[in-house]
């Protein structure tokens, strides 16, 4: 009977109109998202606490589940039908901070008589709420607490973003020059990081759209073909990891370009074809080789063991190694590919595992550079 009465509930839900999607919250530091209401269904998705979510009721059924909306299940115990009081403490965007002494101490209250609740080492890098509190004199962690001003430095994330709808071949500055032979129009010194279309590659030389440059100095980005076992209307990304660039594809139909750092020395990104198994907001990183730790890490899209795409608030270095084995991109970038990226996270949530929908996710392609093929220009050219 039971197994029957959620059949009817469930019939139910489906064919609810739409206007009986109503607004909750979550209560409890952590609710899982299940593909059905009861705790042996696969695990769909993550909440935080705070959390704003759709729901179709705010009445669960006999098994004590609440259906969501577009999809899933969480306890009902787990959600509460009226705003938080003071909003959600887990909830981004954040500022980051780097510990600059040897051992910094997040309290329970803006006090330093207070309860210490964390401690952390000179290098850790620490997320922080966006207003500081007591006058400036301390700032409020993601968990709700604090954190001395006097303990950290700021971070300025990179201003560096890619190219959207980028032409075939691409080139990116890694120092800041002034081309040769440059268009009288084009300004005579080009900043680090731009972006301009290559016309020609030509040995030790390319040349593009604002002057000839030295190839010693550019990181060179191309469109490239589809693999055989990606669909014609899939989205995917590919990582050059001589190249230290990244491109983003609608099936053949190339949508972004730029600069990314994979892994360094001993720490090499491995090459392969994987598939985005997990997608999160943001997430605590910690290294165990190497003693490290980074707070709330935005944009995460996990695609292999222990490595991900995800935003790296804490270098300017992209176009050069530099990771620990993951898939680092500015700010701008692991941002545009986030929201790109399928499966789409619905509001409210923290994370989505799209298996147990069978929702489709990100297919990442990682390699060295083979042999570039000739562009039109240079084909047939010998210098």
């Amino acid at each position: 009977m039971l197994r029957a009465s959620r059949f009817a509930f469930l019939t139910l839900l489906l064919l609810a109109p739409a206007t009986l999607a109503q607004d909750a919250w979550v209560a409890e530091k952590r609710a899982y998202v299940r593909l059905g209401p009861g705790a042996d269904a696969p695990i769909l998705g993550e909440l935080e606490r705070g959390n704003r979510v759709a729901v179709l009721s705010t009445e669960s059924d006999v098994s004590g589940w609440t259906a969501l909306r577009p999809r899933g299940f969480v306890r009902s115990r787990l959600l509460m039908f009226a705003p938080p009081e003071g909003g959600d403490p887990l909830a981004g965007p954040f500022r980051y901070v780097r510990v600059r002494v040897r051992s910094a101490e997040v309290h329970a209250s803006p006090d330093a008589g207070s309860k210490v609740l964390e401690r952390h080492r000179r290098g850790h890098i620490l997320a922080v709420r966006e207003e500081p509190t007591d006058a400036g004199a301390w700032l409020e962690t993601p968990g709700g607490g604090y954190l001395p001003r006097s303990a950290v430095n700021p971070i300025d994330p990179s201003p560096f973003h890619g190219v959207a709808d980028p032409p075939a071949r691409l080139a990116f500055l890694m120092r800041a020059l002034t081309p040769t032979a440059a268009p009288v129009d084009r300004p005579s010194s080009l900043a680090r990081g731009t972006a301009v279309e290559v016309l020609l590659e030509a040995g030790a030389r390319v040349v593009t759209t604002a002057g000839t440059v030295p190839r010693s100095a550019v990181r060179v980005v191309w469109s490239r073909p589809r693999p055989d076992a990606i669909g014609p209307a899939a989205r995917w990304v590919h990582v050059d990891t001589e190249e230290q660039t990244l491109t983003a594809y609608e099936g053949d139909r190339l949508v972004y370009a730029t600069l990314v750092s994979t892994g360094k020395r001993d720490w090499e990104t491995p090459s392969g074809t994987f598939r985005v198994w997990l997608k999160v907001r943001h997430a605590r990183m910690r290294g165990h080789r190497v003693r490290y730790l980074v707070e709330e890490v935005p944009d995460v899209l996990w695609f292999g063991q222990n490595l991900a795409l995800h935003a790296a608030v804490w270098h300017d270095r992209f176009g050069t190694p530099v990771s620990h084995g993951c898939v680092n991109l500015s700010l701008a970038d692991a941002d545009w590919l986030f929201r790109w990226a399928p499966p789409e996270l619905p509001d409210g949530w923290h994370a989505i595992n799209p298996a147990p929908a069978g929702l489709p996710s990100l297919h990442v392609v990682v390699e060295g550079t083979p042999p570039p093929p000739p562009s039109p220009l240079s084909a047939g050219s010998s210098g």
